[in-house]
């Protein structure tokens, strides 16, 4: 790794450096000083490290050792001397105090002495202050008159609590707008402006929040909490573990950018959100959206005609959007930025134009490749500068109960006063599914028999779909291969189910209709498409399954709103589009029961349209 990256080191400057592995191949900021100084600090000791099968930790202190240090630990690994963390601190300690005369090294213990005395006295004033602090405001968080947080006796006690703040934190702070937000220096400038705009009866108009929202507290009193460490006892009781939206009046608005045929759209919804605009060029996915939610504003345009600042008076909470993957896919030859379907800068120019509180792309993992380091590096620092902390995760289709192996990228930006709000979805494993219990009533659909035992091999190997993705041309032979293992045939889009007499064929695989590929992707039973059969497969390969955006867009309206979801419970509500039930393991059952020998054992074991 550090060799690698002093090969980086040759074209790029350090900073871009650790930008580079910090946000494109999630480094941890904690690592990054150990590889880029490795070569100064270990070049041509690496033989030797690797005989004594040094640790990270080791290695990290090695590199943040001052010379003398280091060269003596290395000398007693030559002579076979096995060292760890605490050696080479001995060793650093011991060399320091050679070089003080017995006066300096007892001045130096006297000193730890004050210090240590000093500390413990100054932390139990602190400790004080903050019990104080935070009783004072769990006495107020809740008002919402304007006329009681300038009462004389709020005013008087935050001006205590602001003599008191100077004392321990000091007087010089600087506005938060000069600062990073979410940096130590932020957070105390925001309570200490938080605590004089009480003082002075001043806070429901600080910050440019304006009048006073019946329904939240003011952020910058949460924010003064937060100093404390310590919860607000009983506010977020209301909110936590949700299993059911709020009130239509709360949801918060997004505006969708290369929508598609609204897989992103329909889990945004499922979500909470409110649709003010969708953006979509082409005609049949844009016809889609129409034909599947009329009173939805869907835009046919070139966005990168389109002027977004109008939306920013609207005060949009989330601009989400899908935009065109080939650039970075294998099947659109990987082009980048030389491609000119990438639509990510325009992507940077519509966050800043219309400067929501979040926003969310998806894209394929091909976009994380090297050769495309410097373009992605270059565009979230285009997110930066407009005003966002920003990530980008991965997020896997099958941890989301989709019979799929569908793995993509997210760049998720969150404005920087509530980015410490966010937080990934969780996963989860258990709600794990198969290709079989997912397909089977569609498969058996138009009488192949041989669909409940189809079902149950997939079952039984724990059978996952390829990746659902548009194809062009001649199909690849692995991928026709891939699926074929796993009982598919993935070379056609028959207009229907299998009959008895296409399963009655020598070598018979089934092929995927436009529903099942439609159903892989989590798409409802009733979502019609618009377009032929391969501006419909398109449409579905493009998407974003609607569970996956759904599970996103909870994390994402619960950070903006401060709502705490059941996030299992949000997914997997019990008035979903089909009930899942498992199909009963033995065929013999089925035909028998069709040929009316036995009781019908299946009307209830498979999967039907609720």
């Amino acid at each position: 790794m550090a060799k690698e990256v002093e090969k980086l080191l040759e074209t790029v400057s350090e900073q871009e450096a650790r930008e580079f592995l910090r946000a494109t191949c999630n480094v941890p900021s904690t690592e990054l000083s150990t590889y880029v100084r490795f070569g100064n600090s270990l070049r041509g000791r690496e033989a030797l490290l690797q005989k004594h099968r040094a640790s990270f930790p080791v290695l990290k202190a090695l590199v943040g050792a001052d010379e003398e240090t280091r060269s003596e630990v290395l000398e007693r690994m030559e002579i076979g001397a096995r060292i760890d963390l605490k050696g080479i601190s001995i060793i650093r300690k011991r060399l320091r105090e050679a070089k003080l005369t017995p006066e300096e090294v007892i001045a130096a213990r006297g000193g730890k002495i004050t210090a240590a005395t000093a500390r413990k006295q100054v932390q139990g004033s602190y400790a004080a202050y903050l019990d104080r602090l935070h009783s004072f405001v769990s006495g107020i968080i809740d008002v919402r008159d304007a006329a009681k947080l300038g009462s004389d006796d709020v005013r008087n006690e935050a001006g205590e609590l602001r003599i008191g703040f100077e004392d321990l934190f000091g007087l010089d702070h600087r506005a938060p707008d000069e600062l990073k937000p979410r940096s130590a220096a932020y957070e105390l400038s925001v309570a200490y402006r938080t605590l004089m705009h009480l003082e002075h009866g001043t806070l429901p108009f600080a910050g440019g929040i304006g009048e006073i929202d019946r329904d939240r507290a003011h952020p910058w009193l949460q924010s003064l909490n937060a100093l404390t460490g310590r919860p607000l006892p009983g506010h977020r009781e209301d909110t936590a573990n949700l299993r059911e939206l709020p009130a239509a009046e709360r949801r918060p608005t997004v505006v969708e950018i290369c929508a598609g045929a609204g897989g992103m759209s329909i889990g945004l919804e499922r979500a909470g959100f409110e649709h003010i605009a969708l953006v979509e060029y082409d005609k049949h996915a844009a016809a889609t959206l129409r034909r599947n939610r009329p009173d939805w504003t869907v835009i046919k345009e070139d966005l990168r005609k389109m002027d977004f600042k109008l939306y920013r008076q609207l005060e949009i909470d989330l601009v989400s959007g899908g935009p065109p993957c080939q650039p970075y896919s294998s099947d659109g030859y990987g082009l980048g930025k030389d491609d000119p379907r990438d639509l990510l800068p325009e992507c940077v120019r519509i966050v800043d134009e219309i400067k929501p509180k979040a926003f969310l792309f998806e894209n394929v993992d091909g976009l994380l490749q090297a050769r495309h380091s410097d373009h992605v590096a270059e565009i979230l620092r285009g997110f930066r500068r407009a005003g966002y902390e920003v990530d980008i995760h991965r997020i896997q289709a099958e941890n989301y109960g989709l019979a799929q192996e569908r793995s993509r990228v997210l760049i998720i930006g969150i404005r920087g006063d509530l980015a410490r709000s966010f937080r990934m979805p969780p996963t989860f494993p258990q709600r794990r599914t198969n290709l079989g219990d997912v397909l089977v009533d569609l498969m058996a659909a138009n009488g192949w028999e041989g669909a409940y035992e189809w079902a149950r091999e997939r079952r039984e190997t724990n059978a996952l779909a390829s990746t659902i993705v548009t194809r062009r041309g001649k199909l690849r032979a692995k991928e026709a291969a891939r699926w074929a293992s796993k009982g598919v045939d993935i070379a056609g889009l028959p207009e229907t189910a299998p009959t008895k007499e296409q399963a009655a064929k020598p070598g018979f695989l089934p092929a995927l209709t436009a529903r099942m590929r439609a159903r892989l992707q989590d798409f409802p039973d009733e979502w019609e498409f618009v377009g032929g059969k391969q501006a419909t497969a398109d449409q579905i390969g493009n998407a974003v399954p609607p569970r996956m955006a759904q599970a996103i867009g909870l994390a994402i309206h619960g950070a903006l709103k401060e709502l705490s979801w059941n996030m299992e419970a949000m997914l997997w509500a019990e008035n979903s589009d089909r009930r899942l039930v498992s199909a009963p393991a033995l065929l013999s059952d089925y035909i028998a029961a069709e040929k009316g020998l036995i009781p019908d054992v299946g009307a209830k074991a498979v999967e039907a349209p609720a």
